[in-house]
């Protein structure tokens, strides 16, 4: 019998490895252009940001368990079982009748996408090791395409589909679905042999290291700015003068432009000593561009929001880079992984709800908007000082 060629079984791992970036965001990023439906539809405004506030929560609770799971059961293994619970929530919070199927439907969704945000940077350095910036960048931009693929589909499907705003939810449990296909046959391969030590000690280790810190302080604020930006900044450029649909488009504009950037940056700075810069000046496009949606007027506003998604999306790649970069083996990446996500996503949960709580304090969209706008200062402080040559080992 005639073995694959090599080339072959490369370009099914990075398309699997694609398809499942894909689908780590439109189950949560389609939410936002369709939350004027959902309380029309009798959704309290809590609930509509529980949608997106508690998979936060769930990032970092199984965040912290997932690369040891992973280390035991094996990293691609565990990959495919996250996706399948991510779907399985899909089709969950897609149910008609009492809340609690929202609920239960969206923690499974935010525990399956905990589990490929932590394993892709340690299988990108397991199966790619030298090729990390390459590959964080392809997959990073798949990320990206699915965020902007949850936010532009959400309100045609649910205009098309007869299920309305359920049914567009729920598509994107058929997508995983399809996409778990394409995995599968690296989940049929023998797990690599890992040590997986104790639950929690590979990570509290790691927190100790300054590098680690660092890098867990910059995927947590980007985060705490990305998902800010993605629940309120439709409403703030409707607040600025947009219609529904045009700042929806807009949004998704930001998104797909970004791509290019989450595509190009991490690609360039993997082959750099040092990241700090690269981090530090996507951070300020961000800045730059949330200052043009709050004061500039007419075609100028929609400049500021693709500027805005080169910085976002520059930053969130290479927030996965420096996990990979500042990693001396697949391993010691999970369990980087585990704590930059696990610690990130959990400071980043309060803040759409923080954003939005300013907002109801002052009737106006400038203090929040500088909120996060200070905040995305900090992620260029951080992403310097995490960018700083140097690895750390478990």
């Amino acid at each position: 019998m005639s073995r694959r060629p090599p080339i072959f079984q490369h370009v099914i791992l990075i398309s699997g490895l694609l398809l499942i970036g894909i689908n780590l965001r439109p189950a949560i990023t389609a939410v936002g252009p369709l939350a004027e439906r959902l309380r029309l539809d009798g959704l309290s405004v809590g609930m509509i940001g529980a949608l997106t506030t508690v998979p936060l929560i769930l990032f970092a609770v199984v965040g912290f368990f997932t690369g040891w799971i992973g280390r035991k059961l094996g990293f691609a293994r565990t990959l495919g079982a996250g996706i399948l619970v991510a779907a399985a929530g899909c089709f969950v919070r897609s149910i008609p009748g009492p809340e609690i199927w929202l609920v239960l439907g969206t923690v499974l969704i935010g525990a399956g996408i905990a589990v490929g945000n932590v394993l892709l940077p340690g299988i990108v350095k397991s199966r790619f090791p030298n090729h990390v910036g390459l590959l964080t960048s392809l997959y990073s931009t798949a990320m990206n395409l699915g965020a902007a693929f949850g936010i532009a589909f959400a309100v045609p499907m649910a205009d098309k589909l007869s299920g309305g705003w359920r049914w567009s939810l729920g598509f994107w449990g058929i997508f995983a679905v399809v996409s778990l296909i394409f995995w599968m046959p690296q989940m049929l391969k023998r797990p690599e042999q890992r040590s997986t030590g104790n639950l929690f000690g590979p990570v509290l280790a790691l927190a100790r290291e300054k590098i680690a810190r660092y890098v867990t302080l910059h995927m947590g604020v980007q985060s705490m700015v990305f998902y800010s930006i993605i629940a309120w900044l439709p409403t703030v450029l409707q607040w600025r003068g947009m219609e529904e649909a045009g700042a929806a488009y807009w949004v998704a504009g930001m998104q797909i432009i970004g791509c290019v950037a989450s595509l190009i940056v991490p690609t360039l700075a993997g082959r750099a000593k040092s990241q700090g810069g690269w981090c530090a000046a996507s951070a300020l496009c961000s800045a730059f561009g949330l200052t043009g949606i709050l004061f500039l007027n007419g075609p100028w506003i929609g400049a500021s929001v693709l500027l805005l998604g080169v910085g976002l999306n520059a930053s969130f790649g290479l927030s996965l880079l420096l996990i990979a970069m500042r990693s001396e083996n697949a391993e010691t990446a999970a369990g980087l992984s585990s704590l930059a996500q696990a610690a990130g996503y959990l400071f980043a949960a309060p803040g759409p709800w923080l954003v939005g709580s300013l907002f109801a304090v002052f009737s106006s969209w400038i203090p929040a908007v500088g909120l996060i706008i200070f905040l995305v200062v900090c992620v260029a402080v951080f992403g310097f000082l995490a960018g700083r040559s140097g690895t750390v080992t478990q």
